[in-house]
């Protein structure tokens, strides 16, 4: 038999030509056909880069980038996004995954080829490689130690360059939060939480340490300059454990090539990783463009403020948003993140403004974001921790399926998850969905804190509950669910009287506690801090009265 079926495909071996599944010709490039082939002639097994680069180009030396551009073109002719077809095996090769029909006659043409025993070998170690490395109905719980010490990439906020125009320069930690988010559209691509990246970038540290830290394979660095109607992009691929660069190059988009420049620089990142991104279609593209680089840059900045933990920060988050939506009304980030930011304001009584009966336009708000670009999966993220979990529970976890859905590589989307399933009574679903968020992040966001306090004290667990809750208050001091869920823990491990003393410096700095209930209303966390509150108001009241002279 010399042709082979790939994912309905068929590569005739002789011929050295590739059909479709209609019998029409795939054109590819002689390089990557030359791969190709020399994969097909080992159907399921593993074969080394080295092997391939000697095969293909003899007696020439070629970067491993070269290699990596064959296999994506391979992977786009052949519709495997999903690498079932051409799987990578991590720092080896790659094997290729003949269609079950041919699988029996691959193996055949494989024994005469080599002694039998050999065979077996090789095939079982292929075997355990896919079923450790690539297969994607593996357990979280076998692949923890590995994903917790390899994710993909970090990108890091830009640096800002100043030209002395007056021009406003794009915040650099916004633009990696969008880089990033489109990155994470790749499912076989790990993100490190950019909250996690703008933390290490503020601390002025070495890329080789950020590498050290976040264990990250890649670091994505770069720099940012506004010059007039353009921006200059100076972006840099660099292996995370030697700080060597991979990959740069300079772009200098006007705001309508923004989404193109985007979508080409995304791609050229992913194909030296040896992975493939999910391709927009023209349309979606030119609806992503701002209608200027004003309004982008505000949206940029908004982004960056809402990250601050405290209320100043997000009060004027909602301003430069609002100045953005003025400058462009059908900028579908500026509308998500808006919403976004009067959520966090509302729950956190931040702004006198805007109470509960504001949250449904800040719905509203996203809503319209997703209708503007529905496949902005911070939106959907938004969306999820938008609505009113108590009312509409499964609706939140519906979201935060959709935005996993179109960025699944985003740990924030995960998180977003966990707190929709725990807010809708899944606590079990919540704490593996959070653990899925956290086994490639070896230091967890500010924000990741407050998740594990909510899900842990959900689970009765309160001495860890205890512990991520301390941490919550610590990180982000401005956030009042963090306190109460410490002081709850602590009555709750047997320590009621250090509460006691701790609730008069706690309300003085953070006095919504005299009021706090928690959410979502009706559940059993809810109802155990409220009591617990209750508690110490009603103790604290009465020490009052005992003080007071008759």
């Amino acid at each position: 038999m010399t042709s082979l079926r790939l994912n309905g495909y068929l590569l005739d071996l002789e011929q050295g030509d590739l059909r479709d599944p209609r019998g029409r010709l795939v054109q590819l490039r002689p390089q990557a056909l030359a791969v190709l082939l020399e994969l097909a002639r080992r159907p399921r097994e593993l074969i080394t880069k080295s092997d391939l680069n000697a095969r293909v180009w003899p007696g020439v030396s070629v970067t491993d980038d070269s290699l990596v551009q064959c296999v994506v073109e391979i992977r786009r002719a052949l519709n495997d996004s999903r690498q079932r077809v051409v799987r990578t095996m991590p720092r080896r090769g790659y094997l290729l995954i003949v269609d079950a029909d041919d699988s029996k006659s691959a193996k055949t043409r494989m024994v005469g080829a080599r002694r039998l025993a050999i065979m077996i070998v090789a095939i079982v170690m292929a075997a355990v490689l896919v079923w450790q490395f690539a297969s994607p109905g593996v357990d979280l719980r076998h692949r923890e130690s590995h994903d917790k010490t390899v994710p993909d990439l970090a990108v890091l906020p830009f640096r800002m360059l100043k030209t002395g125009t007056g021009d406003m320069t794009p915040d650099g930690g916004g633009l990696a939060y969008m880089i990033a988010g489109e990155l994470a559209r790749n499912p076989d691509l790990r993100i490190v939480s950019t909250r996690v990246t703008t933390e290490l970038r503020g601390k002025e540290i070495s890329l080789l340490e950020i590498g050290a830290a976040t264990h990250a394979r890649y670091l994505v660095d770069g720099s940012v300059e506004r010059r007039g109607d353009r921006l200059q992009l100076d972006v840099q691929l660099i292996e995370g454990g030697d700080s060597r660069i991979v990959w740069s190059g300079r772009f200098e988009p006007t705001a309508q090539d923004l989404p193109g420049v985007f979508q080409a620089l995304i791609e050229r990142i992913s194909s030296s990783l040896g992975a493939t991104v999910r391709e927009l279609d023209r349309a979606v593209l030119l609806n992503r463009a701002p209608a200027s680089l004003d309004a982008h840059e505000r949206v940029l900045r908004g982004i960056a403020l809402a990250w601050t933990p405290s209320a100043e920060g997000l009060r004027q988050a909602r301003q430069v948003l609002e100045h953005a939506i003025r400058l462009d009304p059908n900028y579908a980030p500026a509308w998500a993140h808006l919403g976004w930011t009067k959520t966090l304001l509302i729950f956190g009584n931040h702004d006198p403004d805007l109470g509960r009966e504001d949250l449904p336009q800040a719905i509203a708000d996203i809503e319209h974001a997703i209708a503007l670009d529905p496949m902005l999966a911070s939106s959907w993220r938004a969306l999820s921790a938008a609505i009113d979990s108590s009312k509409n529970p499964e609706k939140a976890v519906r979201a935060a399926e959709r935005a996993i859905e179109l960025s699944p590589g985003d740990p924030d989307n995960w998180i977003a998850l966990a707190m929709a399933q725990h807010h809708a009574g899944r606590t079990e679903a919540a704490l593996q969905s959070y653990d899925k968020a956290i086994s490639w992040s070896p230091i967890r966001p500010p924000n990741y804190a407050l998740v594990a306090a909510k899900l842990l004290h959900s689970a009765q667990d309160y001495d860890r509950a205890l512990g991520s809750a301390r941490e919550c208050m610590d990180r982000t001091p401005a956030i009042g669910v963090c306190k109460a869920i410490w002081l709850s823990s602590l009555i709750r491990t047997g320590h009621a009287v250090e509460a006691e003393a701790a609730w008069p410096p706690l309300v003085a700095s953070a006095p919504s506690l005299q009021t706090y209930r928690m959410t979502p209303h009706g559940t059993l966390m809810a109802r155990l801090v409220d009591e617990d509150l209750d508690r110490l108001r009603n103790r604290t009241n009465a020490a009052a009265r005992q003080e007071t002279p008759r």
